[in-house]
């Protein structure tokens, strides 16, 4: 990771970093040149590998797996009982005080904003993968209550379905013009039947800045609050008698999240949706 060059970034994503243009002054000789779409990729990949690296070597580990694990040991000792949360704050702060790349925070008109998407994505996939062996190879944190990993597709996907009202803010409310407008929820919240979809990507959103960006991806972690919440709080009398709905009351935010990735990737209408850009970011 620390000596990783740019050159093999690319080729292990297979991809090409260079574009020709004809010669200022030469008629006919063309000149390749370091450019094209994935150059800038493979220069926030490379560069976020070197310094990643560095900062294991200085502190002493051999591998990148070697300091999550001991992270996670590390851990055992916030376990509480009346606190599900205790041992994956401790985990996400190691993670964090260490890494650069996982300081996704801001603030933003004297409000601090902690999204620490990728931080919080890697420890809930470790719950996933290893959270089911009996017993597990190291400790793993509950991430029951970890809040949603929130990107550019999550405040997206809920601005198209209404959830979030940009209506009130003038910095925001001409990004997504057509978002939230009553016909296209109703054709949005309609029942969808399921069709192959082709492997096309969504259309290219409205270019946020830092800040922009910070406030939308904030919304989304606390409507999704709110949402699990209201779910978890349904009476009985509001759900279908057969119970096959009951399900909504014990989801929990990393589950509407996926819900949210999968269908947002999966059905035709929904991934054909815009979804704002943030250049030269490797928080998402």
């Amino acid at each position: 990771m620390q000596t990783i060059a740019f050159t093999k970034v690319a080729e292990l994503l297979s991809v090409n970093v260079h574009i020709e243009r004809p010669h200022e002054s030469i008629l006919g000789l063309t000149v390749g040149e370091l450019g094209g779409p994935m150059y800038e990729l493979v220069q926030l990949i490379t560069t976020t590998l070197n310094k990643t690296g560095e900062i294991l070597v200085d502190m002493g580990y051999p591998n990148f797996g070697t300091f999550v694990a001991e992270s996670l040991k590390a851990a055992t000792n916030a376990r509480s009982i009346s606190d599900s949360t205790a041992e994956l704050d401790v985990v996400l702060e190691r993670l964090v005080r260490a890494i650069p790349a996982f300081q996704d925070m801001a603030e933003v008109n004297g409000q601090p904003i902690y999204c620490f998407k990728k931080a919080l994505f890697l420890i809930h996939a470790i719950s996933v993968r290893f959270g089911s062996i009996t017993p597990p190879p190291f400790p793993i944190p509950s991430t029951i209550g970890s809040p949603v990993f929130t990107d550019n597709v999550l405040p997206s996907m809920l601005i198209h379905l209404g959830i979030i009202d940009l209506s009130a803010s003038p910095s925001l409310s001409s990004l997504f013009p057509n978002a939230g407008s009553e016909g296209s929820l109703k054709t949005l919240l309609d029942v969808h039947e399921s069709t192959s979809v082709p492997k096309s990507l969504p259309k290219e959103g409205p270019v946020l800045t830092s800040h922009q960006a910070y406030i939308l991806r904030a919304a989304a972690i606390d409507a999704c609050e709110l949402i699990v919440e209201e779910a978890q709080n349904l009476s009985s009398n509001t759900l279908p008698s057969d119970n096959t709905l009951y399900w909504i009351r014990e989801i929990t935010l990393p589950d509407l999240d996926m819900w949210i990735w999968a269908v947002a990737k999966d059905r035709a209408d929904y991934r054909a949706l815009e979804r704002f850009v943030l250049r030269d970011t490797v928080f998402f």
